[in-house]
């Protein structure tokens, strides 16, 4: 099946940023899955960061939520320490992103934020600055 939606991953610091775009399905989820543990080999040698932008994200498939759990728990197993999600106000997104990480063990600290710059200064007192310029 091809791939539905998109995402870019770029290494700033000890920060992954990611921004999801579209409606997934489990080919896009598993294409995000191998070239984020690609990016981010050289920051899971220490605890890290993410930035993940969902403002652009539709939600996904059954398919793409189960890659999503085993991504979870990579990221718990690899270092992960912080989680800022940015995204406008969706109670819908909140919840299914709650749903997901509830299935699993995470004790990844994730703070949601509507405002990018809330989420960066967030991050920045926890030890993970990012350089904006």
């Amino acid at each position: 099946m091809q791939a539905h939606g998109s995402y870019e991953l770029r290494v700033n610091n000890q920060v992954l940023i990611a921004k999801i775009i579209g409606a997934w399905n489990k080919e896009t989820g598993e294409q995000y899955f191998c070239e984020l543990k690609k990016i981010s080999h050289h920051l899971i040698q220490q605890p890290w960061a993410m930035v993940v932008y969902l403002t652009e994200w539709e939600l996904g498939t059954p398919g793409s939520d189960e890659v999503t759990l085993e991504l979870i728990e990579w990221l718990t197993a690899n270092k992960l320490d912080k989680v800022a999600e940015i995204y406008s106000p969706s109670i819908l997104k909140k919840m299914h992103v709650q749903n997901m990480v509830d299935k699993t063990e995470s004790k990844i600290d994730r703070q949601y934020f509507s405002d990018e710059q809330a989420g960066f200064t967030w991050l920045e007192s926890q030890g993970f600055p990012v350089n904006l310029a």
